[in-house]
C-alpha cells in the first residue's frame, strides 16, 4: 500500500520569501462570472525564486540547463534519503553533520535535508528568512562525493543559503551547480515541507513549471510513501 505527501508549500501572497524578492504568487481576477462574463479566468503572478521553488543550473552557472531544457525524467526520484540535519539556532550543515547518513546517501539521488526550520516557518516567518541555516561549501561538497549518483537536494529551509552568510551562500550553490566543474551539477529545491514521515518515501515527483528561459520555477513536489500516510 502506498500513499502520498505534498512537501510543497501553498503559493501565497503572504508567504515568507528570501530578502527583497517578490511575493511568491498573486492573483488578479481577469474574466468573472458574477460580472456578467461566461467563465471564470485568472491571471497568475509567480516568481522563479519565492515559495517552493526549483533551482536550475542556469540560476548560477551560465553555462548550465535552464528548467525546460531538462528531460522529464530528471524530476522523478527512484532513491530518495531523508538526512537529518537539525539546526534549531540555524548556522552552518558542516560536512561532519552528513558523514552519520553516508551508508544512506551513498545510493541516494535526491537528499532530503531536514533541518526542522518548517516549523520556523510556520511560528517565525521572519526568523525563518532571515536566520535559516546554510549548507556549508565544504558540507556540499561532501555532499557529492557521499553520494556519486545525487542529481537533487532539497532542504526545509528559506534556501541553502541565508542572507546572513552571502559568500558562502553563492558558493554553494555554485558547487551544487556545477560551475568550474566538468559538467556535474545537482538541482536545488528549496522552501519545502520534510518531516521525518519521508524516511518512508520510495520515489519523489518534483515537477517544475516548463517555462522556456527561465533560471527556476515554482514547483510541486510529491513523495510517494510506502505505507499509509
Amino acid at each position: 500500500m502506498t500513499s502520498f505527501r505534498v512537501l510543497s508549500h501553498p503559493l501565497t501572497h503572504e508567504a515568507p520569501v528570501w530578502p527583497g524578492n517578490p511575493p511568491a504568487a498573486g492573483t488578479t481576477p481577469h474574466e468573472s462570472i458574477e460580472r456578467g462574463d461566461t467563465v471564470n479566468t485568472t491571471r497568475l503572478e509567480l516568481f522563479s525564486h519565492s515559495g517552493s521553488h526549483l533551482d536550475a543550473p542556469w540560476h548560477f552557472n551560465p553555462d548550465g540547463p535552464r528548467a525546460a531544457e531538462l528531460p522529464i525524467e530528471a524530476f522523478v526520484f527512484d532513491r530518495p534519503a531523508l538526512v537529518e540535519v537539525p539546526k534549531p539556532n540555524g548556522g552552518f550543515i558542516e560536512p561532519t553533520d552528513l558523514e552519520p547518513h553516508a551508508d544512506l546517501l551513498a545510493g541516494a539521488d535526491l537528499a532530503l535535508l531536514r533541518t526542522g526550520w518548517s516549523d520556523v516557518r510556520r511560528t517565525d516567518p521572519s526568523r525563518y528568512v532571515h536566520a535559516g541555516p546554510v549548507l556549508h561549501p565544504a558540507a556540499s561538497r561532501r555532499l557529492l562525493e557521499l553520494a556519486p549518483g545525487l542529481r537533487a537536494v532539497a532542504i526545509d529551509a528559506v534556501s541553502v543559503g541565508s542572507p546572513r552568510h552571502p559568500d558562502e551562500s553563492v558558493e554553494t550553490h555554485h558547487v551544487l551547480s556545477g560551475v568550474g566543474t566538468d559538467g556535474r551539477y545537482v538541482l536545488i529545491y528549496e522552501d519545502l515541507a520534510i518531516d521525518r514521515e519521508l524516511a518512508a518515501a520510495v520515489r519523489v515527483y518534483a515537477w517544475p513549471l516548463f517555462i522556456p528561459g527561465s533560471d527556476g520555477s515554482p514547483v510541486t513536489v510529491v513523495a510517494e510513501l510506502d505505507g499509509p500516510g
